[in-house]
């Protein structure tokens, strides 16, 4: 019966943080679109009489409410993660992948290969479209040669599916191999990096029973692994 409270006193508390997680998020997006429509206003009216080091700032100020209003959604999208309310199906990740390549963005130069056909699994379809579409932008983003290579690959291994997903990109040094999953944890300062997305992958993995983890050799490319439960 202690038990049963309990649970059901964590997930009370689970749906309580994630609507306050929505309420915050709507309150904080309002004032920030409401100073970027007041920005865009103000240079409008006064263009002819900024000069180009003014402009610049309203740019850098642009590109941080853009950044500030990213971490936001992020951030929300980290909360709603945890629920772990979804009834699992079986879920075909061969069509689940090639739906989501065709989702991303990839530019020309970068070549995604599927090195063999993906298994079927039972889990959250959603969440691991999600831990897909993570680490596979992930690699496309961090790519920096003139020929990108991103290979995803799985094998068997015991109750497990191991799977990996290779690029030949920026790499990632030893020291942030750990810290590299935690939230707000960015090795790339640009606006398109919150340090959520890689936190989201391992909450995803974690909510399947797997692991997550990665290899990297700086400036020749990273490979992440992560595992999940068989059907």
């Amino acid at each position: 019966m202690q038990k049963e409270n309990l649970l059901s006193k964590l997930e009370r508390s689970n749906d309580e943080l994630q609507e306050y997680a929505h309420i915050v998020s709507h309150d904080l997006k309002s004032p920030l679109r409401s100073i970027d429509a007041l920005i865009s206003w103000i240079k409008e009216d006064n263009m002819d009489k900024f000069d180009e080091a003014t402009l610049q700032n309203f740019y850098h100020i642009t590109t941080t409410l853009e950044k500030m209003e990213q971490l936001i959604s992020d951030v929300l999208e980290y909360s709603s993660v945890g629920a772990d309310d979804t009834e699992k199906v079986n879920v075909d990740l061969d069509v689940l992948i090639k739906g989501v390549l065709k989702l991303l963005y990839v530019p020309d130069h970068i070549v995604i290969t599927l090195e063999n056909k993906l298994p079927i699994i039972k889990g959250d379809k959603t969440k691991l479209m999600q831990l897909f579409q993570n680490l596979i932008s992930n690699a496309v983003k961090f790519s920096d040669k003139a020929e990108g290579k991103i290979k995803i690959n799985v094998t068997s291994s015991g109750d497990y599916y191991e799977f990996s997903i290779a690029d030949n990109g920026i790499g990632v040094e030893r020291k942030f191999h750990d810290k590299i999953f935690k939230i707000f944890h960015s090795l790339n300062k640009n606006k398109e990096s919150t340090g959520v997305g890689l936190s989201i992958v391992k909450k995803i993995v974690n909510l399947h029973k797997g692991d997550v983890w990665l290899e990297s050799e700086l400036g020749k490319g990273t490979t992440f692994y992560f595992t999940l439960k068989r059907v």
